[in-house]
């Protein structure tokens, strides 16, 4: 299953060792980058992380992709943070936020 930044804030229910993916925008050549602050451990393993940059274009949107597992059963939190890394600020310039019910 794919999730997007319609599902921010969601809450999902993959059964123990099902997979999915979360694909947000990022602009990667102005700076904005996402981060994950929590990756739903221990119930959620990340499989992988990649970032690709828009096809064709110079400083377009591209997509920002985490492949994870639901890995055991259990509630976890999963918390991405998007921003400029030079800008201190205490808070960031986007967050997503997804809770993940691994179910047996």
């Amino acid at each position: 299953m794919q999730y997007d930044q319609r599902s921010n804030g969601k809450a999902i229910s993959p059964r123990v060792d099902e997979q999915f993916q979360i694909v947000l925008p990022e602009t990667r050549t102005a700076g904005y980058r996402w981060s994950i602050v929590q990756n739903g451990e221990p119930h959620c393993e990340l499989l992988e992380e990649r970032s690709d940059p828009a096809p064709g274009t110079v400083g377009g949107i591209g997509a920002h992709t985490w492949r994870f597992k639901a890995a055991s059963a259990g509630t976890g939190k999963i918390q991405i943070h998007c921003g400029r890394s030079w800008k201190n600020t205490a808070e960031p310039e986007q967050t997503f936020t997804m809770e993940v019910h691994v179910r047996p």
